[in-house]
């Protein structure tokens, strides 16, 4: 496994996004391992959440929309690290408002991009991508030659900002590297009332007592990744001078089913329950079936492999929410 090491002590990283649910536990990390993190969000929470509260104080933080060239400019300058995070989530919704999700996650890429290029062009530069990028598997596991079909716009702009990464990287010098990460979940929820993915919306509807809404009969299989072992890949990648130039695949291998999920949740927070309903429409245009990952090229190249049983994850953030 990859433990870093010295690597992160006194090195100046900059996380984009980093107020967000992957970002407030990435900076959480790297202030334990003694980076010097700068965090670029366009917001600074007017309650602080305690998730917040847990950094603040310790990172250094730019209020600024990754559109804003001239601000952006000024953040990227001195960074030797930047796991790139910003951006509008949401498959569903980027079918709705696709020329704002064209704005945001398409040109707000290419202003860090840009700014990187003229000022900061030998900085090493982490994008997580999504692994929604296959869109329907024809085989499982998905490994990274797998074909690519988005079947959401959040998904055809992922891919398309993959290759930004990669093209600035051949063209430019910059040292970047692409993950494809699947279905995240654990604490450190970036707002009161708000849960990022599908695993968290469950285990908080299981904590607060209320149902959990199943779509269908829950057969679904899914790679869940607790975020600590995701937070472990982002830095293994950002290490691992092999890793630049290149895309791997970041989940748990195994795979669990929708239905699983629910029940875990439940037996965890000791409560709530789990009602079947039709599936939206929304949803239903972009449902991809089962999906697993094939992470051996992470394994391999990388040193990173996930440590977190499901169970155990499951537990831990349950608990983050008592």
């Amino acid at each position: 496994m990859n433990n870093y090491g010295d690597f992160y002590r006194g090195t100046r990283v900059l996380v984009t996004g980093g107020l967000g649910f992957i970002g407030l536990n990435s900076c959480a990390r790297l202030l334990e391992l003694g980076a010097e993190v700068t965090v670029l969000d366009n917001f600074e929470p007017t309650r602080p959440t305690p998730a917040y509260e847990a950094v603040r104080g310790h990172i250094r933080l730019a209020v600024a929309d990754i559109r804003d060239s001239e601000k952006v400019e000024r953040v990227v300058r001195d960074q030797q690290i930047i796991l790139n995070l910003a951006g509008k989530s949401g498959a569903a919704d980027s079918n709705k408002t696709p020329l704002n999700d064209l704005d945001v996650n398409c040109r707000g890429h290419l202003t860090i991009l840009e700014a990187c290029r003229t000022f900061n062009p030998q900085v090493t530069i982490v994008f997580p991508s999504s692994r929604l990028v296959y869109g329907k598997p024809r085989y499982l596991p998905v490994d990274e030659l797998h074909p690519l079909a988005p079947e959401s716009i959040y998904a055809a702009h992922k891919l398309a900002v993959e290759n930004y990464h990669l093209i600035y990287g051949r063209l430019h010098g910059l040292k970047a590297t692409v993950l494809r990460i699947s279905n995240p979940y654990g604490p450190f929820q970036a707002g009161e009332g708000r849960s990022y993915g599908i695993a968290n919306a469950f285990i908080q509807s299981a904590v607060c007592g209320t149902p959990i809404s199943l779509f269908g009969d829950g057969s679904q299989r899914r790679d869940y990744l607790y975020i600590d072992d995701l937070v472990h890949g982002l830095l293994c990648s950002a290490s691992v001078e092999a890793a630049r130039g290149n895309i791997y695949n970041i989940g748990d291998g195994k795979g669990t089913s929708l239905m699983e999920l629910a029940e875990l949740a439940l037996q965890a927070a000791g409560r709530g329950s789990i009602v079947q309903v039709p599936w939206p429409e929304e949803y239903r245009a972009i449902e991809t079936g089962d999906y697993l990952s094939d992470i051996t090229r992470a394994k391999e190249e990388l040193g990173w492999q996930p440590v977190t049983e499901m169970g155990e994850g499951i537990r831990r953030t349950v608990e983050s929410y008592l």
